[in-house]
């Protein structure tokens, strides 16, 4: 048990900064009762030495490459200020379970759904988030030959223009509303298919 404690204790220190510094200012009283002595001076060791800024550093990137890769159109709409700000939010609340793009990106757009629902207002996030998170689903890798279940997003706003901007990496300007489904799903060679209707609700 000591030895998973120690390894999950030199993990922490690179994933969640808020301990990291806790460890540097308040010492042995920061650190898990279930380290040996020698595990305790390990760790403290590992606090002062310089190689833990350049793991942080390689931790932050790779975190950091798999929302970039996986959420253009969302990466786009927040820009880069906005978006550093959500995603330093989002490591706080949720510490790296998974080495996988995919669910690490999943569990993003649900960070910033919740944000949604608890107030946050940023045009057409809403409906790009939901967008991106059910090609994400589609996607996402599956035992056995069952097809994912068909994806549906409501749209406000024309998606068409919407998506195309947001494409080209350009900030979505002036789109026109329009109540619209897109229905989402995988063709016989794997690719996503979106399909576009009036939504009559």
């Amino acid at each position: 048990m000591s030895q998973q404690s120690f390894q999950a204790t030199v993990a922490r220190l690179v994933s969640d900064p808020d301990f990291r510094d806790r460890v540097q200012a308040q010492g042995e009283a920061a650190l898990d009762s279930d380290l040996t002595p020698l595990e305790r001076q390990r760790v403290l060791s590992i606090v002062a030495d310089k190689g833990l800024a350049a793991a942080r550093t390689l931790h932050k990137s790779f975190r950091l490459t798999k929302i970039y890769t996986m959420l253009p159109l969302t990466r786009a709409l927040l820009g880069p200020d906005r978006l550093a700000r959500e995603i330093s939010a989002f490591w706080k609340a949720s510490p790296c379970v998974s080495h996988y793009f995919l669910e690490e990106s999943i569990a993003f757009c649900d960070f910033l759904q919740t944000r949604l629902g608890g107030g946050l207002r940023i045009k057409y996030l809403a409906e790009i988030v939901a967008y991106e998170r059910a090609n994400l689903e589609l996607r996402r890798p599956r035992t056995g030959a069952d097809a994912p279940a068909p994806q549906v997003v409501r749209f406000a706003h024309d998606p068409i223009p919407l998506l195309e901007q947001l494409l080209k990496g350009k900030r979505p300007r002036a789109i026109a509303a329009r109540a619209c489904i897109l229905a989402g799903s995988l063709d016989q060679d794997g690719d996503v298919q979106w399909h576009i209707s009036i939504d009559a609700a």
